[in-house]
């Protein structure tokens, strides 16, 4: 099992939902966590709720939109400034989209392609420049099971996963002797705000909480055994009978 004292870990689109409690769950370990996100000031209570949790937590939060290239340099810049290093990306930001075809603005479809698509991109690439100078790291992504498969009225969404999943098979190849680690997660439902906005919100028998999938990240960071939190993933998923 790998450690992760000391080791640093930039979470994005850490305000809310998986990333939050992400970074909650984190804050037991002995771990420097690097907290993302677009909102400033939700960020700040995030950041007050983990150091409840673990008063010596070295912790960094950023304000930052992952789709403008600025932004994302400016990130790793100060993340490396204060801690010297980034073990550990989880490209976890990202931004849905129920609209039929028809009904979908060249500026909705923008938003969604900048954010999911060009926004792993710009934290990916910043990660690697990093790692590669000491052939070491690990980048994991929280993409989506509409990344594997297409779903009615969420044309943009799939096309932006697909994306999402065709860019981390080819980095996994282009990274895997230069000892960067590059994992991907393919998540049905988590029940998070990401389903505010929708007409008809899932039950939450049909979704997968966001504790689990952070307990299972978690476990992808410290290639620990997966058998447990896999059988309760499982479980969870089979509850979900649509793919989105």
């Amino acid at each position: 099992m790998v450690s992760l004292k000391d080791k640093t870990v930039i979470i994005t689109g850490a305000s809310s939902g998986l990333g939050k409690a992400l970074a909650m769950q984190l804050a037991k370990e002995e771990c420097h966590l690097v907290l993302a996100a677009r909102r400033l000031e939700i960020l700040m209570y995030v950041d007050d709720e983990i150091k409840r949790i673990n008063p010596n937590l070295k912790s960094l939060i950023v304000k930052t939109d992952i789709s403008e290239e600025k932004d994302v340099v400016n990130l790793f810049r100060i993340a490396i400034e204060k801690f010297g290093k980034v073990d550990v990306l989880v490209n976890n930001a990202g931004r849905g989209l129920p609209a039929k075809v028809h009904e979908i603005s060249k500026a909705d479809w923008d938003s969604v392609i900048h954010t999911n698509v060009d926004g792993v991109f710009l934290s990916s690439r910043e990660a690697v420049k990093h790692m590669l100078k000491n052939n070491d790291g690990h980048i994991i992504t929280v993409c989506s099971v509409a990344g594997l498969y297409g779903a009615p009225g969420f044309s943009a969404y799939c096309a932006s996963k697909h994306a999402v999943a065709g860019f981390k098979r080819s980095l996994w190849l282009e990274l895997r002797k230069k000892g960067i680690k590059v994992s991907t997660i393919y998540p049905a439902r988590i029940n998070t705000d990401f389903f505010k906005d929708y007409e008809k919100k899932p039950s939450a028998k049909e979704m997968v909480s966001a504790d689990d999938i952070a307990d299972y990240i978690i476990s992808i960071m410290k290639r620990q055994k997966l058998g447990r939190v896999l059988k309760r993933l499982n479980l969870l998923c089979k509850r979900t009978r649509n793919f989105i």
